[in-house]
């Protein structure tokens, strides 16, 4: 059977714009100059997060303290986010096309199962694989060991997410990977990643399909 791994934030979850704002709140904390537009945002982003907090001012000595606050202003504002325009097309397309579909997330699982309720997606899943703090660390190592226990073949997986951490994933895994532009990393960025990158989810199920 063929697998997709989905990315969730900013590839299914357009959350972009409240990461944005959240980042500025904490900036605006710590008295910190502000990033001016998303356009910055998407340019200074990346993974491990811990670099990306440096990268913005914030970082050093200062993540432990900024991690959970953010992570608290992102839960109170998560309600203005939406999913992608073609998120529950692409999910469809899929399943019409025998993939099975499991999201593969940074993202702490408890607070993926509860935003991807509020979207009535999850029948649209196999498995929800997220880690079990707020850190947002690597996902390579859920994703290599559910791959393992599922016997998931790496030539018959694709990895679709937005920024080229999920390229470095997919890699490490042995899959293919298609980024999507209108995530949390400029296009220019993506082009570098040496994988398909895409305008949309259908362009990318297209791909696949």
């Amino acid at each position: 059977m063929k697998t997709v791994l989905w990315d969730w934030n900013g590839t299914l979850l357009d959350d972009v714009r409240v990461s944005f704002d959240c980042l500025n709140d904490m900036l605006r904390l710590y008295h910190k100059p502000e990033v001016p537009d998303v356009d910055a945002y998407r340019a200074i982003f990346g993974f491990p997060v811990k670099d990306y907090y440096v990268r913005a001012g914030i970082g050093g000595e200062l993540f432990d303290e900024v991690a959970p606050k953010w992570m608290d202003a992102y839960m109170r504002n998560e309600i203005a986010c939406g999913l992608r325009p073609d998120a529950r097309k692409a999910l469809e397309d899929f399943r019409r096309a025998g993939f099975r579909q499991v999201i593969l997330s940074a993202s702490k699982r408890d607070n993926l199962l509860g935003q991807m309720a509020r979207f009535d997606i999850l029948p649209f899943f196999d498995d929800v694989l997220g880690l079990d703090h707020i850190y947002a660390t690597s996902k390579e190592g859920i994703g290599k060991a559910w791959m393992a226990e599922n016997a998931v073949v790496p030539a018959d997986c694709v990895m679709i997410g937005d920024t080229l951490h999920d390229a470095d994933v997919a890699r490490a895994m042995g899959c293919r990977c298609i980024l999507v532009r209108g995530g949390h990393q400029l296009p220019g960025m993506l082009e570098t990643a040496g994988c398909a990158v895409a305008g949309s989810l259908q362009e990318a199920a297209r791909m696949e399909g």
